[in-house]
């Protein structure tokens, strides 16, 4: 049975991150959770799993219901550990230099443009206490919550507005999700409000050390912004000419990696979602320095960044970046070592009926009654480029096409953590962006799914499956069985109903199968192959399955779905409900007492006969051969619902056999079998150029709708 190690009290704080993953191929250690641990003078829990890489990563995330320590009640996180590509382990924790530690990082700040304030405009979220749940401490996976009542001063008086926070932590992957809802209606009516989002804030020791000069700052808006001058000061020049689809705020120290391991560091925020799809960065203000009008451009194309105001520096207006970060911490002699990292929204974003979006012109949206977003937290070496490959991955998943045949594709959800009641359509379907996952509903605690990859690698994927209440699950992709905590990590959700598995896989293409089932059930069927008798009957076997008392048996046949056809006790059917001339395909499940499998792998049939079959090394190819290859290829692709293929040439008698031809029928197929889940590609001389056209090239096709 799934469970978890918790650690009460526990006082390992080496000890606990020394837990190491087993050689290639064994399992991997279950999260740990320590709770009500001591770090940097106050309480905290403690999590400790495995990353991508089989290596050990901590985060520390501090109680903020505390008396104040140092002016802080904690709520944030307070340490994070990764290993180094040299071995050694850095410790990224509270700073010091001068500011009372900052209290960490991912507490909330917001600043006020309403005017006529009673006090601090943007006071610091860390220093006012609130309360703190852990809502889930799965095997592998964890959510702990952070609330608050957080004061807002603008305008005319003190008002309170409350907030959620989720941290979500997941073994396989690198980077936590940092999850915030914020309810403005419950502050104030709308429009009192005219407030921006710079949570998570703080400050991180990032390179284990917290005294080395940051070397450069990079965002995205609509742009990419990036310096290119070491280090970052006022006067750094820098590139802002690229294009950019998803937010994201990072900040480094260049390698290589020094003895104390103080070099090569990076820092970064990157959003689970695109900027169509969630507005960000906060620069867009036509009354003041609106950073858009610096896009598309470079600090050799606009000198002197533009603005009157700001013209004693080349760096944007130091007020007024995308994305804070340490823009206030740097400027003539000031010391630049403050990894200060912020996130940002528009003006308006919190409180105002419609805001001006950061879009360059004037699209307004609501910043009203409630304002969700999430953004992974990534900490790692700058060589390895770590929030570059998180931003490849948040573009990746746009082109996801989820399907599911058992179960269900879940296409809608809570806009946001903490907000059950208010549903959003998931763009693209299936993709949960609150915490970065993909998201299905099982059917009688059974999935049958493909996730179709349109580009990229998707590496590791998270996977939520709702409506599951059963017990230790059984996971295969491709047809493959796969072994817990090796080759995916599974939490049990029961209060939630709900099953989390990271997936130790990568996936590509169109065809990534995941089944899964009740562990305990039969296995899946496999070997089913269907053979056509005669043109009205068609023969299903498969390999007998351990332990099962019986079987069940889909057709899909032309125009038509999946439908159950056959319930044998035994691993074999006579279908004779077929008719000439047309493509069927049948798929298995094996059933015991414990429960149903997923469905086996499927196999094609077509209720025709080919001349001179086979058709073998000597054989000369005839226009005939063509046209039933042809007419079986259609065939496939009616029942898989793409509709009949487009041709070069009659294939009437004495038309010329050209590569073109076998080119075009393998692609016409190939196109059918993805749709049905099949296997594609890997035909003998691919492509075809400058190659005659043979027999094994007839006969491939046919082997492959039989």
């Amino acid at each position: 049975m799934l469970t978890r190690r918790v650690a009460v009290h526990a006082v390992r704080a080496l000890a606990a991150f020394a837990i190491a993953v087993s050689a290639a191929g064994q399992a991997v250690s279950p999260m740990t959770i320590e709770h009500d641990v001591t770090v940097a003078s106050e309480t905290s829990d403690r999590f400790t799993w495995i990353d991508s890489s089989g290596n050990p990563r901590v985060a520390v995330l501090a109680h903020n219901d505390i008396a104040a320590v140092n002016g802080s009640r904690g709520g944030a996180l307070r340490e994070f550990r990764y290993q180094l590509p040299n071995g050694s382990t850095r410790i990224a924790s509270i700073t010091t230099y001068g500011n009372a530690g900052y209290g960490g990082f991912g507490y909330v700040v917001a600043h006020s443009a309403a005017g006529n304030c009673i006090g601090d405009d943007s006071p610091l979220g860390f220093a006012f206490a609130g309360t703190w749940t852990r809502v889930f401490e799965g095997r592998h996976h964890a959510i702990f919550r952070f609330q608050q009542n957080y004061p807002r001063n603008c305008p005319d008086q003190t008002r309170y507005l409350p907030v959620t926070i989720d941290w979500i932590f997941s073994t396989g992957r690198d980077n936590p999700v940092y999850a915030i809802t914020y309810d403005v209606a419950a502050a104030a009516a709308a429009d009192v409000l005219y407030d921006d989002a710079r949570a998570p804030y703080g400050e991180l020791n990032i390179d284990g050390e917290g005294f080395t000069d940051i070397d450069g700052v990079a965002w995205g808006d609509r742009y990419k912004f990036t310096s290119t001058t070491t280090p970052v000061s006022l006067d750094s020049s820098w590139t802002y000419n690229v294009g950019n689809t998803v937010p994201y705020v990072k900040e480094w120290i260049a390698g290589p990696l020094s003895g104390t391991n103080t070099k090569d560091a990076t820092m970064g925020l990157v959003q689970t979602q695109t900027i169509d799809q969630q507005d960000a960065g906060g620069a867009r203000d036509v009354f003041w320095h609106d950073i858009t009008l610096l896009w598309n451009k470079t600090s050799t194309t606009i000198p002197g960044n533009g603005y009157p105001e700001c013209a004693g520096y080349t760096m944007p207006c130091q007020d007024e970046w995308a994305y804070q970060a340490n823009a206030d911490s740097i400027g003539p002699g000031v010391s630049n070592n403050n990894s200060r990292l912020t996130w940002r929204t528009q003006w308006g974003f919190l409180g105002q009926t419609l805001y001006d979006v950061d879009d360059g012109i004037t699209d307004p949206l609501p910043g009203y009654p409630k304002k969700s977003y999430s953004v992974y937290v990534i900490l790692g070496t700058h060589t390895s480029t770590p929030v570059e490959a998180q931003l490849t991955q948040v573009e990746t998943i746009q082109s996801l096409d989820p399907s599911a045949t058992i179960g269900s594709v879940v296409l809608s959800g809570p806009a946001g953590v903490n907000r059950a009641a208010d549903t959003v359509t998931y763009s693209p379907p299936g993709y949960n962006h609150i915490y970065g996952a993909l998201a299905f509903s099982a059917s009688s605690n059974q999935l049958d799914a493909n996730i179709a990859v349109g580009s990229g690698t998707l590496k590791k994927p998270m996977i939520i499956v709702s409506n599951y209440t059963g017990a230790d699950p059984s996971v295969s992709l491709g047809g493959a069985a796969l072994v817990a905590d090796v080759d995916y990590f599974a939490s049990l959700r029961a209060s939630a109903s709900e099953l989390w598995i990271t997936l130790n896989r990568d996936l590509t293409g169109a065809s990534n199968h995941l089944t899964i089932n009740v562990s305990g059930g039969p296995a899946v069927p496999t070997g089913v192959t269907a053979t056509v008798n005669t043109t009205t009957r068609i023969d299903v076997t498969w390999t007998v399955v351990g332990g099962a008392t019986s079987y069940q048996v889909d057709q899909r046949g032309p125009g038509s779905g999946w439908t159950q056809i056959a319930t044998p006790a035994t691993n074999s059917i006579s279908d004779l409900s077929v008719l000439p001339n047309n493509a069927y395909a049948y798929r298995v499940r094996a059933v015991n007492a414990s429960g149903v499998s997923s469905n086996s792998t499927p196999d094609l049939a077509v209720t025709m006969f080919f001349t001179e079959d086979p058709v073998t090394a000597g054989t000369t190819v005839k226009a005939v051969h063509l046209a039933q290859l042809r007419s079986a290829i259609d065939a496939v692709r009616i029942m898989a619902g793409i509709g009949g293929g487009v041709y070069t040439d009659a294939a009437a008698a004495g038309t010329t056999i050209k590569a073109v031809h076998i080119t075009e029928m393998r692609s016409q197929l190939d196109d059918a079998r993805l749709a049905l889940l099949l296997s594609t590609g890997g035909y003998t001389n691919a492509p075809l150029t400058g190659v005659q056209v043979k027999a094994v090239h007839f006969q491939e096709l046919r082997n492959r709708v039989k």
